[in-house]
């Protein structure tokens, strides 16, 4: 049981709302006039078996004895926490500050001060005249230095460390955000940065995360990075991401280079929509990050061996990272089935050799921009490889160049473009078409078939043993009546470990916790709502005080600029909090991979259950207050109660019809989605 869950079983919601407004008993349920409103007519009413309030009238509004609280005495949930627990006798946790909070803040604190520093010894120091002639001769301008606050590091032991101890911090903090190394020999810290020009990096917020540090003579390593840190993970760096991101959106497109160079001689140049990877094979984590802004990707990486290699693992890691999409499409017997696609356009631009995007675009921004529109669609590109790796000559070559590209073919969403590389691969190895297309749809078929490790959210139950997928079940004899889950949703719901009949509750954990996984879920419901005229998701629907919090926070998260981060977020959200922001996080995570579309369908109906449920339960009270009323030849509140009770009932009837209309539509489309086939 959670703290509030012990308050609210120790608080009597009656005796307790009745300090503030006088209450009459009105069957099991009591009434009174709206506290938060001016009546005549009594619409507040308190259910003290489950310990909610709720009022009829022009309010209507509701929750619980904490949020009756916090509407009362505009008080934070903090505040009202704490007031009732010590009314309760319940012990609260002692209130310690989030320690990984603390040190995240710290760390950018140390990051933003450091990245000052540098940038005042780059156009200030007298030791940095050579990096200076360094930018001068790779043509940075003083004016996009100071914007992407370049900086140089003193040939120094101590220059960094003597200034920010100075400033109040201590060398093991600085030791932390990697700013200083320590010396097991000698029991000191010393600057990890010295004689380089610096290139902070950020994260999406455009908070300093990290360095770069290029040398400006002959030394080694010629590029130093950050090491890791609780804000520097180089695997998830996507470099100028923070400046590149409106671009990307706007262009819908991203060029992927290698380096910092790359970068900043791009967007000094007007080319915006560049990012760099870091001199590293491309990771999930960086291009999820990407894929929220566009899904076509240009990769251009050095031409040489070891560039073409990055490039290889960069485009296997984009193909198995990257969302897909399904398609409906036909077989050769007419029947329907759904293909998984790449959900994302991949291309590639080799560099001519020995020169990199930097020293392109300085020369010659046409040329750049040449190689960016002539980039090669991501089979194209393979053939190239394909061809000079294989002797197509032999049997051998042919079977391995076949394999290599056959699982390319079957991932274009375009037939005409299949069937295109089809026959080039036919006429490449000498292997008549039909073979050739049939390896395609092998291939095909393959990409539907989920992974092995992967449980379906179709399944039912958790032990194995009793695993059933949709493939597995008879369609139902009828379309799903209203009061009935789908498929999809049984799926959904068990991938909880719950039935389809869910608790009140267990809908909000369920809802909150895909919102949280995926924000777009709730622009999504903002829109099908607006068009279903369906009242929008609101605070209110949620009863769990702690959920409304939560939910608020997300709503006003994404109505600001902020771009979505988990951790950001959460650093939004109140630390009495986190702890169920964990556990809703940690359900979906568990939870296999479905496809959007089923996703969005069954959340949609859930939430049309829910309000439902909530209708069907305001229906009983206000018919307790109309008889009341009519007992009492209440002629206003009669009318008022008469026509809430109209208004109830045609929103349920509207309500039943919306599900209604979506089981059918989601009926056929559970069934192609899941691997049924329909003739």
């Amino acid at each position: 049981m959670s703290v509030t869950d012990e308050i609210k079983a120790r608080v009597d919601i009656v005796d307790f709302i009745s300090r503030y407004v006088p209450l009459q008993r009105a069957g099991r349920s009591f009434k009174a006039c709206c506290p938060f409103h001016q009546e005549r007519t009594p619409s507040f009413v308190v259910f003290p078996e489950s310990g909610a309030w709720h009022c009829f009238g022009a309010c209507s509004i509701g929750g619980d004895v904490f949020s009756f609280l916090m509407q009362k005495e505009n008080m934070d949930f903090r505040d009202a926490l704490q007031t009732l627990a010590q009314e309760s006798g319940v012990q609260l946790p002692e209130k310690t500050e989030d320690d990984n909070i603390q040190e995240r803040n710290l760390l950018y604190e140390l990051n933003a001060q450091a990245a000052l520093f540098f940038s005042n010894q780059l156009h200030r120091g007298q030791q940095a005249q050579p990096a200076r002639d360094y930018l001068q001769r790779r043509g940075i301008s003083a004016q996009v230095a100071k914007q992407f606050q370049l900086g140089f590091a003193p040939n120094s032991w101590d220059a960094l460390r003597n200034h920010l101890e100075q400033a109040g911090y201590t060398p093991h903090s600085l030791h932390r955000a990697d700013l200083l190394k320590h010396s097991e020999e000698r029991n000191s810290f010393y600057d990890t940065f010295r004689n380089r020009l610096t290139i902070p990096i950020y994260d999406r917020q455009g908070r300093v995360i990290g360095f770069g540090g290029r040398v400006l003579d002959d030394s080694l390593p010629k590029y130093l990075n950050t090491a890791e840190t609780a804000l520097f993970h180089k695997s998830r760096v996507v470099y100028g991401l923070e400046r590149a991101y409106k671009a990307i959106r706007q262009v819908d497109s991203v060029v992927i280079v290698e380096g910092y160079m790359d970068v900043i001689a791009a967007h000094q140049f007007g080319f915006e929509n560049v990012v760099a990877c870091l001199g590293i094979a491309l990771t999930e984590g960086q291009l999820r990050q990407i894929q929220r802004y566009t899904d076509n990707f240009i990769l251009a990486l050095d031409a040489d061996a070891a560039g073409q290699q990055a490039t290889l693992r960069g485009l296997n890691q984009a193909r198995q990272a990257l969302k897909r999409k399904a398609k409906p499409v036909l077989t050769p017997t007419g029947r329907l089935q759904v293909e998984r696609r790449l959900g994302a356009n991949l291309r590639i631009t080799p560099l001519p050799e020995g020169r990199d995007p930097d020293e392109i675009i300085r020369q010659d921004p046409n040329a750049w921009q040449d190689l960016i529109h002539s980039a090669l669609p991501l089979v194209d590109y393979y053939v190239g490889i394909v061809t000079n790796q294989y002797d197509l000559h032999s049997a051998q070559g042919k079977g391995e160049a076949v394999a290599e590209l056959t699982p390319l073919i079957a991932e274009l969403s375009d037939e005409i473009e299949r069937q295109h590389y089809i026959q080039q691969l036919s006429r490449l190895v000498h292997i008549d078409e039909l073979t050739i297309g049939q390896r395609v749809q092998a291939a095909a078929r393959a990409l539907r078939r989920p992974p092995e490790k992967v449980v379906s959210r179709a399944t039912v139950g958790r032990d194995s043993r009793h695993r059933r997928r949709f493939t597995q079940q008879s369609p139902p004899s009828t379309v799903p009546l209203a009061g009935g889950p789908t498929n999809v949703e049984a799926g959904l719901v068990s991938a909880l470990g719950q039935t389809a009949s869910m608790s009140e509750t267990k809908l909000e954990n369920f809802l909150l916790a895909h919102l949280i996984y995926d924000p777009n879920l709730l622009v999504w419901l903002a829109k099908m709502t607006q068009e279903l005229e369906i009242a929008p998701l609101r605070s209110q629907d949620f009863q769990q005080i702690e959920y409304r919090e939560i939910f608020e926070t997300l709503r006003r998260f994404i109505a600001s600029d902020e771009l979505w981060d988990i951790e950001v977020f959460q650093d939004a959200l109140s630390p009495d909090f986190h702890l169920i922001l964990s556990h809703l996080m940690t359900q979906t995570l568990t939870m296999p991979e479905r496809e959007p579309a089923a996703i969005q369908d069954a959340l949609l109906k859930l939430l049309i259950r829910l309000r439902r449920a909530r209708l069907r339960e305001n229906l009983y009270a206000m018919q307790f207050l109309l008889r009341d009323a009519q007992e009492n030849h209440n002629r206003e509140a009669i009318l008022e109660f008469s026509a809430n009770i109209n208004a109830n009932r045609r929103d349920r009837h509207h309500l039943e019809r919306v599900l209604v209309r979506r089981n059918q539509i989601s009926y056929g489309v559970t069934h192609v989605e899941s691997g049924a086939v329909i003739a």
